[in-house]
């Protein structure tokens, strides 16, 4: 099953793409209309966008599997380019199921995206966690390639996140492999003179900063398990964020950790405590949300874990809409003016 939509150039014939592989090209119109130049696909991958409305601020594409989730053997490779001034999120409906393997010798379960953000271009990734279920082998490869990294106007958020299999199967972390990659690039310019076209072309330049996750089911620390390692944290999420537009999401967020207390400092759970307790920090802590948040290369990291699934969404979504110490969102927080309102469905 495969689809192609396109505006204002042929698409290739649909025989041409292979299983699995998706394009989604962004694209703005004089004088400023978003339009989705391409978005092709073809089964296990799906895309779906709704139509935007008049006022729009980006575009949404819901990235899908036929069945709920990707079985053993599956191969996605999705490539997104956001051109010059293009807004673009993409969301999942639902978390992405991954089951069980075959038999030992069957290939991994595979994800690939590669996306291309321009100058000017912003580029929002939310998708549900990823959830493998037990004996579940699965690899995640995520690039991300900016072309702006001087001036800082090729813009990103990405979350990335996994949680525990079924639960109510007794599926704590059960899995064989889980291996997730996010690989963040610089483009660079070659000209004529170096061998380029005439009007010049740009490649992949430098890695700026390279985040891995593995979680080996099969192999044991000691005595432990992966479950027992894991000391009842049911959910992973990483955020990585860099760009002009979210200068003061990550002041926030820098500004929220080094508030937060440190070993050796009083204790901050007692009344008799002069810092101020504020609900979102109750929460996080009676939710057993573990938190630290960095910079580098111009990037800011941010790692959580918690015990409750909920837990953590509340307070990712905290961050990223910059909720005040009573937990409540800023309106017109730096996503909402990129991007617009709805961009938090994965965090309800």
């Amino acid at each position: 099953m495969e689809s192609n939509t396109t505006t204002a150039s042929t698409p290739p014939s649909q025989s041409s793409i292979p299983a699995g592989d998706g394009l989604i090209h962004v694209r703005v119109l004089p004088p400023s209309k978003l339009t989705l130049h391409r978005l092709n696909y073809k089964y296990p991958l799906k895309l779906i966008s709704p139509a935007p409305s008049q006022w729009a601020k980006s575009l949404t594409v819901f990235v899908l599997s036929y069945g709920g989730g990707l079985v053993s053997g599956d191969e996605v490779n999705l490539r997104v380019v956001v051109e010059r001034g293009g807004r673009l999120c993409l969301q999942t409906q639902g978390s992405t199921k991954i089951f069980k393997q075959k038999t030992p010798s069957s290939p991994p379960t595979i994800q690939r995206m590669t996306v291309r953000i321009q100058p000017g271009a912003s580029f929002l990734l939310l998708p549900d966690p990823v959830q493998p279920f037990a004996e579940s082998n699965y690899v995640q490869h995520q690039i991300f390639e900016l072309e702006d990294t001087v001036n800082d106007t090729s813009s990103i958020v990405v979350l990335d996140w996994v949680t525990e299999g079924r639960a109510a199967r007794d599926e704590h972390w059960s899995l064989k492999r889980f291996e997730s990659r996010n690989e963040f690039f610089g483009v660079k310019n070659i000209d004529a003179v170096d061998g380029g076209s005439a009007g010049g072309e740009s490649v992949r330049g430098r890695l700026l900063l390279r985040d891995a996750m593995i979680l080996d089911g099969e192999m044991l620390c000691g005595d432990e398990t992966l479950r027992e390692r894991q000391d009842s944290q049911t959910i992973f999420a990483t955020a990585v964020i860099r760009g002009k537009p979210f200068t003061r999401l990550i002041g926030y967020i820098k500004t929220r950790y080094a508030n937060e207390p440190r070993i050796g400092q009083k204790r901050w759970d007692t009344d008799d405590d002069s810092r101020r307790h504020n609900r979102i920090e109750v929460e996080a802590r009676d939710n057993g949300v573990l938190w630290a948040a960095s910079s580098v290369r111009g990037f800011l990291l941010v790692k959580v874990s918690g015990v409750e699934m909920e837990g953590v969404k509340r307070f990712v979504k905290g961050l990223l809409s910059e909720v005040d110490e009573d937990g409540v969102q800023r309106e017109g927080g730096c996503i909402a003016e990129e991007f617009g309102t709805g961009m938090f469905r994965c965090l309800e």
